[in-house]
């Protein structure tokens, strides 16, 4: 009976954790879809380098959130807390674009190519999520998406506030004029 209990409350916290998060990635997806669109293409054009910059910068965010919460006072660990539940919303908005991504190359197997962003974010989210139970095999396939997905927010927000160059500061030689 105490085994039946304990799968019923696992099974409750991780629909729980599945709604609160496919909700928190729907109204991202509302509220931003040309950045979650541009997410998308960043994952796409480079999984290995997205890959990359989403390990470095979680290992980097945690380790500089657990020194903070170090730091006598409370400051540190507000800080601690505040740079945490930023990864945690770029994580949200990442795994957003990989699970509509996901979404729609499920949904392009049945032909439904035109299919809404939502209902594609809808059927990635449970396919990953569905794929995050299996163990190890499952875990790992869930951690390279969310990890993927953290690379494409930041190449996608670097791309956004990187300084783009006017036609007049291009490579062209002034040319002075005669006196």
């Amino acid at each position: 009976m105490d085994g039946a209990l304990e799968g019923l409350a696992q099974a409750v916290s991780t629909g729980v954790v599945f709604l609160s998060s496919l909700s928190a990635m729907t109204l991202i997806t509302a509220a931003a879809p040309g950045f979650v669109q541009r997410e998308r293409k960043a994952a796409r054009g480079g999984l290995r380098r997205c890959f990359t910059w989403g390990g470095v910068f979680v290992v980097n965010t945690i380790l500089l959130s657990a020194l903070l919460a170090l730091v006598d006072g409370i400051v540190g660990n507000v800080l601690a807390l505040a740079i945490l539940v930023l990864l945690l919303v770029i994580s949200l908005s990442g795994l957003a674009a990989i699970a509509t991504e996901v979404g729609g190359r499920v949904l392009s197997l049945a032909d439904r190519y035109d299919s809404n962003t939502l209902i594609r974010l809808g059927v990635g989210t449970v396919i990953l999520f569905s794929t995050a139970v299996i163990p190890v095999f499952g875990w790992l396939v869930f951690a390279t998406a969310l990890l993927m997905g953290i690379g494409a927010f930041l190449e996608t927000a670097i791309e956004d506030y990187r300084p783009t160059r006017l036609p007049a500061e291009t490579s062209e030689v002034p040319v002075s004029s005669p006196r």
